[in-house]
């Protein structure tokens, strides 16, 4: 019984996960927390460069001049739905990313 629940909570989170990943598009309206930038949440857009690396837009620059930003300095992310917000694994996508999109100051 126990083996049964928790791959049913297996498959019901690979399940989520890959349901929110399949509706990353580029232009996609999100926020982003990082403790690479100021706190609280920050809004921007998604955008997937040449190399298939997801980065985000910001919508306002950061108070250090940032004005895009790797998924690998974000620790949370966001995706509109409406009027709600959706939580989006951060990991999974960037393992699922080509090996340059994993390698830090790659994103030049």
């Amino acid at each position: 019984m126990r083996l049964l629940l928790s791959t049913l909570s297996l498959a019901i989170a690979l399940t989520v996960t890959a349901y929110a990943e399949s509706r990353l598009t580029s232009g996609g309206i999100i926020r982003i927390a990082s403790s690479s930038i100021e706190g609280g949440w920050h809004s921007g857009r998604l955008h997937q460069d040449a190399r298939k690396c997801w980065m985000v837009k910001l919508d306002k620059p950061t108070k250090d001049h940032y004005t895009m930003l790797s998924l690998l300095v974000v620790e949370r992310l966001q995706l509109a739905n409406g009027s709600a917000w959706n939580d989006v694994a951060v990991k999974p996508i960037l393992q699922d990313s080509p090996a340059v999109c994993r390698e830090y100051g790659s994103c030049r």
